[in-house]
């Protein structure tokens, strides 16, 4: 992971055991095209609700955020960077939807 000081956000194309996707699209995306990992935890948390669910997050862990364009995602990833977070990258990866 890029350190946290560069402030620069990494942008990377797979997710590695343990990391979590965080989906920050909005749950109406979301509900359209539901994602499905095989082995990694996704968690649903819309971009207009991350800054209040971000205490709840644990900051030792590496998180992936993703959204259909990338900026959302980009634009999240900066506030956990500003919060705290050291290990958090935009996923850039395909993913299978579940329908």
């Amino acid at each position: 992971m890029v350190p946290s000081d560069t402030g620069t956000i990494e942008h990377r194309g797979k997710l590695a055991e343990g990391e979590i996707l965080i989906d920050v699209r909005h749950p109406a995306d979301a509900d359209a095209q539901p994602l499905s990992l095989h082995s990694n935890q996704l968690l649903c948390i819309p971009f207009f609700s991350l800054e209040q669910q971000i205490e709840d997050l644990d900051r030792q862990k590496t998180y992936l955020l993703y959204c259909d364009k990338g900026i959302m995602s980009r634009l999240q990833a900066q506030l956990m960077r500003d919060r705290g977070f050291e290990q958090v990258a935009v996923f850039t990866g395909k993913i299978m939807n579940k329908s």
